[in-house]
């Protein structure tokens, strides 16, 4: 018998440490690209200087870019750990979800994001972990949509729940790989194609709003096709 119990301990001790090893690898496979091409522009600035105009603004586009990306991740980053270790606590009050969302759609300041259907309603959750929810679902829709291409938002209400739909027209995610896009640093370009090549996604955005969703009793449901688009159905219940 104790023998069983330390097999079994030693495979949980195993599996934990691969698990460890595949986190600190893909860190470091997120953190090398936007590093690399900040060490290639800053070498090539050092050699070319200011002379060039167009050069020296794309370099400063391409580096400014990098960073946020790398800023980016590492507070993703911070926000999973602190979860992992219980220290990521909500704090759930009464909130008007349409007025939340109006207020967030118009900060967000996309002309792409449209909002179609909306309703009044009020649910408990703590507001600043809701808009983060809400950018990383918009986030995800306009990278995998083409840039002329609108996202659509609709809130509707029911008795007990209200429903909030992101619809996107984009490249689509094959049936077998939707229930793998929460998956921390999963790999959207296996299932999908960004339409902007120089669009980094770090793969932690919707394991984050997975997270938040879950501590608010949010369902998500996701219905994707293949090159006509995605949308992402949020039941939330109400108050």
């Amino acid at each position: 018998m104790q023998l069983k119990i330390n097999s079994k301990q030693a495979a949980r001790t195993n599996e934990s440490f691969r698990r460890q090893q595949r986190f600190v690898n893909d860190v470091s496979h997120e953190l090398r690209t936007p590093l690399t091409i900040i060490r290639g522009y800053v070498d090539l600035l050092e050699t070319c200087g200011t002379s060039d105009p167009e050069l020296f603004k794309e370099a400063v586009t391409s580096i400014k870019t990098s960073a946020q990306n790398m800023q980016s991740l590492v507070e993703n980053l911070l926000f999973l750990a602190r979860a992992d270790q219980g220290r990521q606590p909500l704090t759930k009050m009464p909130v008007d979800l349409d007025e939340l969302l109006k207020k967030f759609i118009e900060s967000y300041r996309s002309p792409r994001v449209q909002v179609s259907k909306f309703a009044p309603c009020k649910i408990l959750a703590d507001a600043e972990f809701l808009k983060k929810m809400l950018a990383a679902f918009l986030d995800n829709a306009l990278r995998y949509s083409p840039p002329d291409t609108p996202v659509k938002v609709e809130l509707t209400v029911s008795k007990n729940e209200a429903t909030l739909k992101f619809i996107d027209k984009g490249v689509g995610i094959p049936k077998e790989d939707c229930a793998k896009i929460f998956d921390r640093f999963y790999r959207m370009d296996k299932a999908r194609t960004k339409i902007d090549d120089n669009e980094n996604s770090v793969g932690l955005g919707l394991s984050v709003a997975k997270w938040i969703a879950d501590r608010h009793n949010i369902k998500i449901k996701v219905r994707s096709k293949p090159a006509e688009g995605s949308t992402f159905t949020l039941t939330i219940p109400t108050i």
